[in-house]
């Protein structure tokens, strides 16, 4: 059924297969993601749809995660795509400074929703930057410290590295920090995914261990262009964003000016 429909809409079908959140982060992106044949690092590229729209957009893209499932997925679904120039890779995030010089430096690098993953934040973040050309940047996106948990979200998650989070979320400020100690400078920062989208995000899931995942999808499917009043409803509310992003880049280099 995915085959048929990523066949049918294509690429963009991807950014509403999961929750709400995965659009949001999508329209930050593409505002910081440089087009065209810059080499691209995906780290932490989950079901592929970041890697797909940075190589859609011509860019040469290494794309790298743990699992070997989500992998083979990605690849697949790139395949039904017609997308070439991704280079996907099985990596473990928390090795990734002895996989370096093997992957070789980067433009840009995406991280998105993946450093709260890892007890080493300073480690990966080090690793990326070491990673990009001067010039190049890094477009990182975590929970934020003061959004409200989700459905089945612990504000005190385990410090074990099983593949969920290890800590709650950053600021803004500890966000530029960790970009600083890597030897960054933070350019732009933004919030990601208000009130609506938080909260569809909830209703699929509660529903989702009621009906299945692909029954609460559908059901929820008809109400994601609610996320229109994300933005006002949210300033209205006083309601916390779910993510902080940020971009950052490394001295040294000419620096492409957002678009």
């Amino acid at each position: 059924m995915l085959d048929a429909l990523l066949r049918i809409f294509g690429w963009r079908f991807l950014l509403v297969t999961g929750d709400t959140t995965v659009l949001d982060r999508w329209l930050w992106l593409r505002r910081g993601l440089q087009p065209g044949g810059v080499r691209t690092f995906d780290a932490g590229c989950g079901n592929g749809a970041f890697s797909i729209y940075a190589a859609h957009t011509g860019n040469r893209v290494v794309a790298a995660s743990f699992s070997a499932e989500e992998q083979h997925d990605a690849r697949e679904r790139a395949a039904t795509l017609g997308i070439t120039g991704i280079d996907f890779r099985q990596i473990d995030l928390r090795e990734l400074a002895r996989h370096r010089e093997a992957l070789g430096t980067f433009d840009q690098i995406i991280c998105l929703e993946t450093i709260e993953h890892l007890t080493d934040d300073a480690g990966l973040v080090g690793s990326l930057a070491a990673m990009l050309e001067p010039g190049g940047r890094l477009l990182l996106s975590t929970p934020f410290a003061e959004h409200r948990p989700l459905y089945t979200e612990e504000r005190e998650p385990s410090p074990v590295e099983d593949g969920s989070h290890v800590r709650y979320g950053y600021s803004q400020e500890q966000l530029a920090a960790l970009a600083s100690g890597a030897g960054l400078e933070a350019r732009e920062g933004a919030f990601v995914s208000g009130v609506v989208s938080q909260k569809l995000t909830d209703l699929m899931r509660r529903l989702a261990l009621r009906v299945g995942v692909t029954p609460a999808w559908l059901i929820v499917l008809p109400l994601r262009p609610l996320v229109v009043l994300d933005r006002p409803l949210s300033r209205l509310l006083g309601y916390p964003a779910l993510s902080v992003a940020l971009c950052a880049v490394k001295p040294g280099g000419p620096i492409v000016s957002e678009r």
